[in-house]
């Protein structure tokens, strides 16, 4: 199709079709599990066998050295070759009686910088326990939880970057916020404010229940920021009605704002209140596997950017052995990977003021994008030259769901102008890491089409 623009003559419109390729952004995806175990006298970590990690992941333990990163770089290469995240879970039970000793602390550093070395980011997990044993294994007082994260704070700001969220507040089972004596709505807060004093604001935390996060929140002793930075994690989807007591059984005009509500109920709320931090966690196969067209529908509600890619096998499996019909035949399971965080689609170009264009995008992703990023536009002239305008524009604001229109400008050189492309670019601010469109053709931008100019 082609149209005037002024002139710029006649635009030739590109085939905006979707690709079912992984895109590879950054900051949503499938993750392994990397257990660490810090104890008295930890020494950096190697590999080990993943019956010994546990539920749901890998195990690297206290063994031997962490400088050996090549070697650990390749095994990560090898475990979860395409994965931009993982999860690092931390057991630091050993010190529940005292605070945490210099050579702990470089311990968890060195783990830190090994995923960092690695490009791997990470949902941080450090907790007192990962056998299902909170009671036993977390400090008698909270003051001790207090101090326990005010030591890690620091070394989670340094690593903030490296960070897409921290997942619970060290304490219960497993370190999910459920089994201890700490989960009062102010013990729950006062943990949760030290932490983000701690980390200075700088990482997104997360909670293990809608409840938990409006206990909180609704807390008199909330930090003001807190809200903003405050996600969930749901290591229980799918396994029940209630994911496994994420979720109530009560509505919400039967129970009270802070507790739990039914599940159709919490997922209108995650819908609304979840859309603009990073939520993630693993399924689990409950008595009835859920298909993956159910699921997408659900996580979209949830606004999942993460999942687990091993846990649990079962259902797992179940999704890959589905057929996402009329998709470039792809599996269940490979959709909604397709589908976890943000996901931005050219849909259509049309014309604009000033000879400029209109572009309609459209994220297909169950979430958002949380950084900031800049985008452009990229024009190639027919000489050559190559010319790159940014757009006043924030892909933080393009929601789930979706459609924001781009109106765009373009600055005349004279009366007259050659025939020209025109790109669009979306780069991360911080880096200038390129954020693929998911338009098939496309690389690190993506072709609206061409100018023949007059």
């Amino acid at each position: 199709m082609q149209m005037r623009f002024g002139k710029r003559g006649k635009f030739k419109k590109e085939d905006y079709t979707e690709s079912w390729e992984a895109l590879g952004n950054p900051g949503c995806g499938w993750y392994h599990v990397y257990s660490f175990e810090a104890e008295a006298s930890s020494n950096p970590a190697v590999p080990m066998n993943s019956e010994e990690a546990g539920e749901g992941g890998s195990c690297l333990g206290a063994a031997s050295a962490l400088d050996t990163v090549d070697e650990v770089g390749s095994y990560l290469a090898a475990v979860s070759e395409g994965e931009q995240l993982t999860l690092v879970r931390i057991n630091i039970g050993a010190f529940r009686d005292c605070e945490l000793p210099c050579g702990a602390l470089l311990y968890i550093e060195k783990i830190l910088n090994l995923f960092r070395v690695n490009k791997k980011q990470m949902i941080l997990r450090i907790a007192y326990d990962t056998e299902g044993k909170g009671l036993a294994r977390e400090p008698l007082e909270l003051r001790m939880v207090k101090r326990h994260i005010e030591q890690l704070g620091a070394l989670i700001e340094r690593y903030a970057e490296d960070i897409l969220v921290v997942q619970g507040i060290l304490v219960g089972n497993w370190g999910e916020m459920h089994g201890s004596k700490f989960l009062s709505a102010y013990s729950m807060t006062e943990l949760m404010n030290t932490l983000y004093a701690a980390s200075k604001g700088k990482c997104y935390l997360a909670v293990r229940t809608p409840a938990q996060w409006r206990k909180i929140t609704g807390c008199r002793i909330a930090e003001a920021g807190l809200r903003e930075k405050l996600a969930l994690f749901n290591d229980g989807i799918f396994g029940s009605e209630t994911d496994l007591g994420t979720y109530g059984a009560a509505g919400r005009r039967e129970a009270a704002e802070t507790e739990s509500w039914s599940r159709e109920e919490e997922l209108s709320w995650q819908s609304e209140y979840m859309e603009s931090v990073p939520c993630g966690g693993e399924v689990i196969a409950g008595e009835k596997l859920t298909g993956y067209a159910e699921a997408a529908g659900e996580m979209k509600q949830m606004h999942l950017s993460y999942l687990n890619s091993v846990y649990q096998q079962e259902q797992l499996e179940y999704w890959k052995a589905e057929s996402a019909g009329g998709l470039g035949d792809i599996s269940g399971y490979d959709y909604i990977g397709l589908h976890l965080g943000y996901r931005f689609l050219v849909r259509n170009v049309k014309p604009a003021f000033a000879g400029g264009l209109q572009i309609e995008i459209e994220n297909c992703g169950f979430a958002g994008l949380y950084e900031e990023a800049e985008c452009f536009l990229i024009i190639e002239e027919e000489s050559g030259l190559i010319r790159q305008e940014r757009i006043d524009a924030d892909a933080r604001q393009w929601k789930s769901g979706k459609t924001t229109v781009l109106k765009t400008i373009f600055p005349e050189k004279g009366k007259e102008t050659s025939a020209c492309s025109v790109y669009l670019k979306l780069k991360r601010k911080r880096d200038g890491r390129t954020l693929r469109f998911a338009n098939r053709g496309s690389c690190d931008m993506v072709l609206l089409g061409s100018f023949t100019g007059r």
